[in-house]
């Protein structure tokens, strides 16, 4: 009895000693799945924190680049109004163009209409001074012809009808009276050239008979314009005289109401072949020329048709 007594302090320490080692045992595994779980914690707040920070910078770029866009999208706006004020304006500049351009178009369309008018009046014109000009050349043809049958020797100008006499034939130098010679061929003359002029078909064209003096360029200008004058009054003058015997009274009354007389002095001279040389006998003389009516007209139309261009 004693020595069984004497055991179970035995066993009872040995069943502590292992109740012990598995407290020890459980609290090593539970400070373990503790620890485990800690550095589980740990490392999922490190992961976590890493993938905040991530998401952190991320947002930061999209930040940025939001700004970026924003200020761009800014610029644009910008951009745009500055255009868009640029084409009102470009578009208000194209509206007073057109406008321009549409008055311009109705000027021009007016202007047109007038000169289409115009161009008809003056090809009507035309017409009328074709006739006139065919009338003087005709004129001139007449007189040509009736000069010659009268067996006079004159010189017409072809273009003007202009007939020239040499002083020499008329007046003596430096003098105003016609010489017998002179009356000799006015008194064959005059009345041929007269009823050329106012023959019943020309004498409604016929606006003025015109006699002019000429003189060479010795001496002064004054003594020259005088001497001219005197001589061309002097023809005009032995024209209406009583010595004019082969001109009825009717014949001068006529010329009476066409014919002037003037003084040239030198101021037209005639030149020799080489056109510089002063031909003196040639300038020296007295120069019968006719004007037909509205000859003015003539020249002024004739300039303008030129000058349009009308045929």
């Amino acid at each position: 009895m004693r020595q069984k007594k004497q055991r179970r302090p035995a066993d009872n320490g040995s069943f502590w000693i292992s109740y012990s080692d598995m407290m020890a045992g459980m609290l090593f595994t539970f400070a373990l799945i503790l620890f485990m779980s800690v550095y589980q914690l740990v490392d999922l707040q490190q992961r976590k924190t890493i993938e905040l920070e991530t998401k952190e910078a991320q947002l930061s770029t999209q930040q940025s680049i939001l700004l970026d866009q924003e200020a761009a999208l800014k610029d644009q706006e910008q951009l745009l109004a500055t255009t868009t004020l640029l084409l009102q304006e470009q578009q208000e500049e194209l509206d007073k163009n057109r406008s321009a351009l549409t008055a311009a178009q109705e000027s021009l369309a007016l202007q047109q209409g007038k000169i289409e008018e115009q161009a008809a009046l003056l090809a009507a014109q035309q017409t009328e001074i074709d006739k006139l000009i065919g009338l003087r050349s005709r004129i001139i043809e007449d007189l040509r012809d009736e000069l010659h049958e009268q067996g006079l020797d004159a010189s017409v100008d072809k273009n003007t009808g202009a007939i020239a006499f040499t002083g020499a034939v008329l007046f003596d130098s430096n003098q105003n009276t016609i010489k017998d010679s002179g009356k000799e061929l006015l008194n064959a003359f005059i009345p041929v050239y007269v009823r050329t002029l106012m023959s019943e078909e020309n004498e409604g064209f016929v606006g003025e008979i015109i006699i002019e003096g000429h003189t060479d360029p010795d001496g002064s200008y004054l003594h020259n314009l005088a001497l001219s004058q005197e001589r061309a009054l002097a023809v005009a003058q032995y024209c209406f005289g009583p010595e004019m015997t082969s001109m009825t009274a009717t014949e001068k009354l006529m010329l009476q109401s066409i014919l002037t007389a003037n003084g040239r002095s030198y101021s037209d001279p005639v030149y020799k072949s080489d056109g510089m040389t002063v031909d003196k006998e040639a300038s020296r003389r007295v120069v019968f020329k006719f004007r037909m009516k509205d000859t003015d007209m003539i020249d002024q139309m004739s300039e303008i048709i030129e000058a349009q261009g009308i045929d």
